[in-house]
């Protein structure tokens, strides 16, 4: 084995170690699905909103609780116990007045499967969504307008902010990584420029519709834990590009792998500081 190979597998090494080493582990501490809805049509008026779940009961909810003091509003609760569901569907204690917000929010192990149900004190009326509702996200979110005496629901997921910021972090990436060459690596020539930002584009672009994907389908700790796996296929699938086709003479220093490897840690190290500062997107 070469000197540079031995190099880049000891770097390798460390960067998977260190990754791996500054994932905390705890036992329930990570995200958990939610369910958001904001509400619309009842501006101006006092209101609670609960969600009817077609379970008896899951995780630390259940359709036999008893009143707390920890739940908020006595009468609220009472309301929504007494309130005749259809049959097969259940009420799990869990509701907010949601007079100042317009939005009610269940954040920890929220139903599957539920009806969004508010109950207006100062008339006693209840308003219901039409139908069933069902999560689709790991963080699902929907807008319930009053159509009458009921809810009509849509999803309303931010569709149009997560593909900015997919689009946002692959172009970050593409300019880090181009510069990289330019100015660390000294790859200037116009074949060798347009082929990194070819095979950046489509590595890219896939990288963060995969990490999207995982966020949306099973939350953010899945697309951190993919996160690592991810990119070290995106420096193998750079890297055995270059090395077959970018422009390079023979024998000169640095070798294309080695230029996968560095380009690539330092568009992560740019992008975990950006991420820092709460930029859009990262």
């Amino acid at each position: 084995m070469t000197d540079w190979k031995k190099w880049m597998a000891r770097s390798l090494c460390v960067i998977v170690l260190a990754l791996g080493l500054a994932l905390p582990a705890a036992a329930d501490i990570g995200p958990k699905p939610s369910v958001e809805v904001a509400l619309r049509g009842l501006e101006g008026r006092r209101y609670y909103v609960t969600l009817l779940a077609d379970r008896e009961g899951s995780g630390p909810w259940s359709a036999e609780n008893d009143y707390s003091d920890w739940m908020g509003d006595k009468a609220a609760w009472e309301a929504f116990a007494a309130y005749e569901a259809p049959a097969g569907w259940y009420f799990w204690s869990e509701y907010a007045d949601c007079t100042e917000t317009g939005r009610f929010v269940w954040s920890y192990y929220p139903p599957q499967r539920f009806y969004i149900l508010a109950w207006l004190p100062d008339s006693g009326q209840f308003i219901r969504s039409e139908t069933p509702v069902e999560r689709y996200a790991f963080d699902s979110r929907f807008t319930a307008t009053v159509s009458g005496e009921s809810f009509a629901v849509a999803r309303s997921y931010d569709y149009a902010g997560a593909a900015a910021g997919l689009l946002a972090r692959a172009a970050l990436t593409v300019a880090i990584e181009t510069a990289a060459g330019w100015l660390l690596f000294g790859l200037r020539r116009r074949a060798q420029l347009l082929l990194i930002l070819q095979v950046n584009a489509v590595t890219q672009l896939a990288l963060n519709l995969a990490l999207n994907l995982c966020a949306y389908f099973s939350g953010p700790m899945l697309a951190a834990l993919a996160y690592i796996p991810l990119e070290l296929a995106v420096f193998a699938a750079e890297g055995a590009v270059y090395a077959r086709r970018l422009p390079w003479p023979a024998g000169s220093r640095p070798h294309p792998w080695l230029y996968s490897l560095g380009a690539n840690a330092i568009s992560f190290a740019a992008g975990w500081a950006l991420a820092g500062y709460g930029l859009p997107g990262l």
